[in-house]
């Protein structure tokens, strides 16, 4: 933990709110570092959360976000961050700047069956249940705050190797990290933010289980002649998914889940037949539309057997530890929640007690993150399945949580708030 001067006492006795003071910090002592590969969204968060806590970090990011230029158009890397969440960036000092660059509020969530009803959460009126905000702008002020903190010391550096090196406390062996032009950083804790292909929860020793979806998200940034509704969507359209995340300037971005050739197909057309296939798809909810440009990537369950080695006292956050189809828009809502956690418990551990306080709380992490992947999963299959049960039983479920009698509306609001934080319910 480190130690700073100050007029009121120890950095880690004042939760480190360095940023709302006018108090000169000197760092006396740097001692071993918690070690987070991959400054990504989720990454730069715990970096934050756990300096915020009192601890040094160093994070190792090879390609920090470029500064945002208001004047570029959209990136088609868009979250939908929800009310909870926001919270967090809020308590991680960053909010304020991100309201000053491009985002966009959503009021309401709605979804439906192809031909059936909607079924919504949320007020047009109502409190905010989320913010539409480009992944690059939320990676940008989250790197920045990093950059400016006085305990996290940000490596533009690639992670090479885990490996054993002598000479650690009291003459033992310790782990360090290898970056790829070789120095070692020994750490008191190591934790892999690094996506779904992470080199870390490899290094570790971590397992894996899911499937591929054998299918594609496909993303599509139109612009819009009016202001797109501060409504988020999704309809289930037999074999394909279609939804609306609505952004600023008139502009939206399209997605379509599909099976991947179903998407190749599309993506094979030239700009004409992209703008008459998409069309087919939105025009009748959403009227005009100009197509700006398109990008799809393969979908793929996939969640840690266990998201912490004791042995090499590291673990895994976010998508490294868990992804899960975006069909609620929950990969980076997840990945946040992490850092919730950790930022939690973190206040309560030290130097000493901070690896077994990791270990625990993603442990604790892992039985949400399962119940949340399986359970969109299923909603994946369900809604696909052409069975004629499975199409009565779902019509039913849309009818019962649209129906407005007895619990029902109060058991929407259940759904929504595990959906999405803080949800209301109409």
């Amino acid at each position: 933990m480190i130690v700073i001067n100050a007029a009121n006492g120890s950095l880690r006795h004042n939760r480190a709110r360095y940023r709302f003071s006018n108090r000169i910090l000197t760092v006396v002592q740097r001692t071993k570092p918690i070690v987070i590969v991959g400054g990504g969204m989720v990454g730069a968060a715990a970096a934050l959360a756990l300096a915020e806590s009192g601890f040094s970090v160093d994070v190792l990011e090879p390609q920090p976000e470029a500064e945002y230029q208001p004047e570029e158009p959209y990136d088609l890397r868009i979250s939908a961050v929800t009310a909870d969440n926001i919270a967090l960036l809020e308590r991680l000092g960053i909010w304020e700047d991100l309201l000053q660059a491009r985002h966009q509020v959503f009021h309401e969530l709605a979804v439906k069956e192809q031909g059936g009803p909607w079924l919504e959460f949320g007020d047009a009126n109502g409190p905010a249940l989320g913010y539409m905000l480009e992944n690059r702008v939320l990676q940008r002020a989250l790197q920045q705050q990093c950059r400016r903190h006085p305990l996290v010391r940000f490596h533009n550096e690639r992670f090479a190797a885990l490996e054993h090196q002598s000479g650690g406390d009291n003459g033992t062996t310790e782990f360090v990290v290898r970056t790829a032009s070789g120095t070692a950083i020994p750490y008191r804790a190591l934790l892999g933010a690094d996506g779904a292909q992470s080199p870390v929860r490899h290094a570790l020793g971590l397992g894996t289980s899911g499937r591929t979806y054998r299918e594609h998200c496909l993303l599509a940034l139109v612009k819009m002649p009016q202001p797109v509704p501060a409504r988020t969507w999704q309809i289930f359209a037999g074999d394909e998914v279609h939804a609306l995340l609505p952004l600023a300037e008139h502009h939206a971005c399209l997605i379509v889940y599909a099976a991947e050739p179903q998407l190749n197909g599309i993506k094979r057309l030239d700009s004409a037949g992209q703008q008459k296939a998409l069309e087919q798809r939105f025009a009748s909810e959403i009227g005009e539309f100009k197509l700006v440009k398109m990008g799809s990537f393969p979908l793929r369950h996939q969640q840690v057997l266990t998201p912490w080695s004791g042995q090499r006292a590291g673990g895994v956050i976010g998508d490294a530890a868990h992804a899960v189809h975006p069909l609620a828009g929950q990969g980076v809502n997840l990945g946040f929640r992490d850092v919730q956690a950790i930022f939690s418990a973190a206040g309560s551990a030290n130097d000493e007690t901070i690896s077994d306080v990791l270990a625990r709380t993603l442990m604790q992490r892992k039985l949400e993150n399962n119940v949340m992947g399986h359970g969109l999963d299923g909603i994946s299959r369900l809604f696909r399945s052409e069975h004629r049960g499975m199409v009565r039983l779902r019509r039913a479920a849309f009818a019962l949580l649209a129906s407005s009698r007895g619990p029902i509306p109060a058991l929407r609001g259940w759904v929504g708030t595990f959906a999405g934080g803080r949800f209301t319910s109409k």
